[in-house]
């Protein structure tokens, strides 16, 4: 074993955090906040992607594109998507992946994808628009969360920042 593949052994093995003034140890994957969360993220699926998709080009859709967990397809049809979705998640051996699959239900309907909302017409023309995903929850970020306070505070301008700039008062 490399010392590459020990100290992300390491660090993906004892992964703690605090809330509530209590410890706990991660025991899948990294905690939210963590710095190598995201690259883990990313190499995580792309691995499932490399053992399923790639492997067999009938599979492939015309466009496929991912930031981290968010993806972004253009394919078929909806059932074609299941599957395609499917099949990377079947990789998973903690069966924790999940798709959210937002399809068009016509050729007027705007698809969200990372802060805009997207649609081709039967022209082929890409149309766009802003868009905020609604929240699941109440909160953005506790205030007693275990992300550095640089960051709460930036998350709160930044909210103000994107009203400010698509909002027309």
């Amino acid at each position: 074993m490399t010392d590459v593949h020990e100290m992300l052994e390491l660090v993906f093995s004892n992964s703690f955090f605090t809330f509530d003034g209590k410890i706990y140890q991660q025991m899948i994957g990294l905690f939210m906040g963590c710095k190598p969360s995201p690259i883990g993220a990313i190499v995580r699926v792309y691995t499932f992607e490399r053992r399923s998709v790639y492997t067999d080009p009938h599979y492939l859709p015309v466009m496929y594109g991912r930031y981290v967990d968010d993806v972004g397809t253009v394919i078929r049809n909806e059932e074609f998507a299941k599957q395609f979705f499917d099949r990377i998640a079947e990789e998973d051996p903690d069966s924790r992946l999940a798709w959210e699959i937002d399809f068009p239900g016509s050729e007027e309907k705007f698809t969200p994808f990372l802060g805009t909302q997207i649609r081709v017409d039967g022209e082929g023309q890409l149309h766009h628009k802003y868009y905020r995903k609604p929240q699941k929850k109440a909160i953005t970020l506790h205030s007693r969360s275990h992300h550095p306070y640089r960051m709460k505070v930036e998350t709160a301008k930044n909210f103000y920042r994107t009203a400010e700039k698509s909002c027309s008062s």
